[in-house]
């Protein structure tokens, strides 16, 4: 006779395997859903159930298609770059839907339907005349969402219940006070640009996953302790500030690979800055720099300096110890010259020099530098304004040509 323990377990194994058959023969059975692009509204008009992505970006279109409606497949939606005044409440009917973007249109509400798309993954209403919004909480499947350049006055509550999220662009905003963000515990991307902070929200310090923080365009004075020592952070912007020096706590941003505080009344560098073990790229743009540190340390990886439009007068010879670096900027500076060593540089493919009242450049010198394919001599805003006026002038002539056609 069996035991009853025996008997038990193999009951408890058969069951097992019944219901592991079953799951099996119900994903086998599941329909496959093959991906269908639309090219054209007229594409939504026959079989509008089989369209599972749609990009309609730039066609100057003035409103939704209604097509869309119909379309209950679709996984992905961009509506980008048009001149879109409404969104039909009938989008509630695309269940599917994971993605969604209809940034920088003439959209001035956002409808209430828009809130029950439970599957959606990425949201972009950005850039739109939007004063209000919806109550986010039923999405919260929810990675990226992206709110910047909405007229919007307060952020919703409901964004902050928001456990899945990513990826938060809440820049500029009309925004009378901040929120506090540590509840966002799984954010890994915050854009705060253009919001008029003095100082940084609080709940910042406890966004230990975030590894993208960019806070430019507002006016802060200082770097708070607790943002360099994010441990999960690399890659910081504050440009464009009004930030009068760096700490010398910026010796913990250890985690830090990109750092861009150009824009803003620097007038020295703390060596400690040079001495970070994973900093590659640096942006000191912009300052009222005056001079570099002497003693930079020699085991600097940094890859990529830019230290042009500053009042630097003279170059450091430390500077040419960071020889992992592929791209130096220093025009527009004070230079009349440039210190012996820069051939040591033997990995430095850009470097530009112009709108510097320099005495002599050391040519033979840079001819020493194998990897070196590019030296400007004029500086980049130059030739970006350039480039610019040469675009724009094109532009103009394509209108013209397009306003004859259509005359005829």
């Amino acid at each position: 006779m069996k035991s009853p323990i025996l008997l038990l377990f193999i009951f408890f194994t058969f069951g097992i395997s019944l219901q592991a058959q079953q799951q099996t023969a119900q994903t086998e059975n599941k329909p496959i859903v093959k991906r269908k692009d639309a090219r054209s509204v007229d594409d939504l008009k026959s079989n509008p159930e089989e369209i599972t992505h749609v990009n309609f970006s730039r066609r100057n279109l003035t409103s939704f298609p209604l097509e869309l409606v119909k379309c209950i497949n679709i996984e992905e939606l961009t509506l980008s770059f048009n001149e879109i005044q409404s969104i039909p409440d009938g989008i509630s009917s695309l269940k599917k839907l994971k993605r969604l973007l209809i940034s920088n249109n003439k959209i001035s509400s956002i409808p209430e339907g828009l809130g029950s798309l439970t599957e959606l993954e990425i949201l972009d209403i950005s850039s739109n005349p939007v004063n209000t919004v919806i109550d986010f909480s039923a999405l919260q499947k929810l990675k990226v969402l992206n709110i910047s350049s909405l007229q919007l006055t307060t952020i919703p509550k409901s964004i902050l219940g928001l456990e899945s999220l990513n990826d938060l662009n809440i820049s500029n905003l009309q925004l009378t006070s901040f929120p506090d963000l540590s509840q966002l515990k799984n954010l890994h991307s915050l854009g705060i640009d253009g919001s008029k902070l003095t100082e940084l929200p609080a709940g910042i310090e406890k966004l230990i996953l975030l590894r993208t923080f960019s806070a430019s365009n507002n006016a802060l004075t200082s770097i708070p302790k607790a943002v360099l020592t994010l441990p999960a952070l690399r890659n910081l912007t504050l440009s464009k500030n009004a930030i009068t020096a760096l700490p010398i706590d910026i010796k913990n941003a250890e985690t830090l690979f990109s750092l861009d505080i150009s824009g803003n009344k620097l007038t020295t560098v703390p060596k400690e800055l040079f001495s970070l073990a994973r900093l590659q790229n640096l942006s000191l743009s912009e300052n009222q720099i005056t001079s570099l540190p002497n003693d930079i340390p020699e085991n600097t990886i940094i890859r990529e300096l830019d230290i042009s439009y500053n009042a630097l007068k003279q170059l450091s010879p430390g500077l040419w110890k960071c020889i992992k670096l592929h791209k130096l900027y220093i025009e527009n500076n004070q230079l009349t010259t440039l210190p012996s060593g820069i051939s040591a540089l033997k990995e430095l493919s850009t470097f530009t020099i112009g709108n510097n009242p320099l005495e002599s450049i050391p040519i033979k010198e840079l001819m020493m530098i194998p990897s070196l394919g590019d030296i400007g001599l004029i500086s980049r805003k130059t030739i970006e304004k350039k480039r610019e006026e040469d675009r724009m002038k094109k532009e103009k002539e394509a209108n013209q040509k397009r306003e004859l056609k259509n005359a005829k």
